[in-house]
């Protein structure tokens, strides 16, 4: 009786525990929704403290953000060549650089020059759009006079707040021979609408982290100079960073085009053809229910999405919108860089940068 007892009591006590760590989660969750700013600018006060606190390390990791040339064979180096069209790829958020490896070197096979963008993107989306602007300042400076961008996930944003924002005017800037123009503008899984998911950063920072240390770049510091989490309220729907973006007009002049995944067997085209094909059996009656199915069915694809954005908040009004099978990743790179699967992403944004003019 008495091991009963004992028993029971080391349960409850379990029980206890377990309901603290979901109060404890569930009231954080409700404060940091209702104080979201006010804990964006604490994250970012913590970052400029480490950062003026550690110096030497702050310098050492600057090193591995920026543009960076892409090479197919690092063991033969090449120079951009002038008289070939430039593509700077962009990633999202806690990306360790793995998602180029299938559209970087298929890119390069067709003649592109390729450049890689990195940047600390935990940190705030804006903050992300001023190191991009800048780093392409630079770029201007080797003679390039005109890109595409081809931006995944939060790289879509970061690339439609630089080229939007008033205060960076980068319109002026190109007309006045500092920057390169841009030829247009590819978004593949961008969240621009926010995604619920950022919550969830945490395990997306670790993935980032693990593949840093596969590189030898990993430090213990790097978690918070790559970003303090600020990134990850900017993406949540609602959020002040979405509300501004979505709020300003498309940049004059760009060709625009957004590809979002699909997760689901079914696609779109899928469903349309069951109802078409049902509709030729089944009596007047009967269609009605099947129409009704089917709409339940394309809500709940869309809704599904890509596995982390739906297909609804990738969408722009006028702006050009594909939907290929795959999850966030899948669409655009492969997990083996050894694999001959090819990304269905990959073929549209190569087909669309090719009609670009040099």
């Amino acid at each position: 009786m008495k091991n009963k007892k004992n028993g029971w009591g080391r349960n409850k006590r379990w029980l206890l525990f377990i309901g603290s760590i979901f109060l404890i989660t569930g009231l954080w969750q409700l404060v940091t929704n209702l104080f979201q700013e006010e804990e964006k600018e604490l994250r970012s006060q913590l970052r400029k403290t480490i950062k003026e606190t550690f110096p030497a390390q702050t310098e050492e990791f600057i090193k591995t953000i920026g543009l960076f040339f892409y090479e197919l064979d690092p063991t033969a180096p090449r120079e951009a060549a002038l008289d070939r069209k430039s593509v700077v790829l962009i990633h999202g958020l806690d990306e360790p650089g793995k998602v180029w490896q299938s559209l970087a070197p298929a890119l390069e096979k067709e003649g592109f020059n390729v450049w890689l963008m990195r940047y600390p993107n935990d940190q705030p989306i804006v903050e992300s759009a001023r190191l991009f602007f800048a780093a392409l300042q630079d770029l201007k400076q080797t003679g390039v006079n005109r890109i595409s961008i081809v931006g995944h996930s939060m790289g879509g944003l970061v690339s439609r707040e630089m080229l939007t924002r008033p205060e960076i005017n980068y319109d002026t800037f190109v007309q006045s021979g500092r920057v390169p123009a841009v030829a247009s503008l590819i978004m593949v899984g961008t969240p621009n609408h926010g995604s619920q998911l950022a919550r969830m950063r945490v395990f997306t920072e670790l993935r980032d982290q693990l593949g840093r240390l596969t590189k030898g770049e990993a430090r213990w510091l790097y978690g918070i100079l790559d970003g303090a989490g600020e990134a990850k309220i900017d993406l949540l729907p609602g959020s002040r960073f979405l509300t501004e973006l979505n709020s300003r007009s498309h940049p004059v002049g760009l060709e625009m085009l957004i590809i979002a995944g699909i997760l689901s067997p079914w696609s779109e085209d899928d469903i349309n053809r069951w109802m078409r094909e049902s509709h030729q059996e089944l009596s007047d009656n009967k269609q009605k229910w099947i129409n009704e199915l089917g709409s339940y069915m394309i809500a709940m694809t869309h809704g599904l999405g890509d596995g982390l954005v739906t297909v609804e908040s990738t969408r722009l009004k006028g702006v050009s919108h594909q939907i290929v099978s795959g999850t966030h990743l899948s669409m655009i790179r492969n997990v083996s860089p050894i694999s001959q699967r090819i990304p269905p992403a990959v073929p549209l944004i190569i087909e669309r940068l090719k009609r670009q003019s040099l």
